[in-house]
């Protein structure tokens, strides 16, 4: 367990990165959805 306590704050930072990825790609699409939507 002492290994997860040393290392806590890196994990929180991967998990919060890999969210706003998830969410920056989310958008990405979303954003070529609606422009696709737009030209019909």
């Amino acid at each position: 367990m002492d290994f997860l306590g040393q290392n806590q704050n890196y994990i929180v930072l991967g998990v919060t990165l890999i969210l706003w990825l998830g969410v920056f790609l989310y958008m990405l699409s979303l954003d070529k959805k609606i422009k696709k939507i737009e030209k019909e």
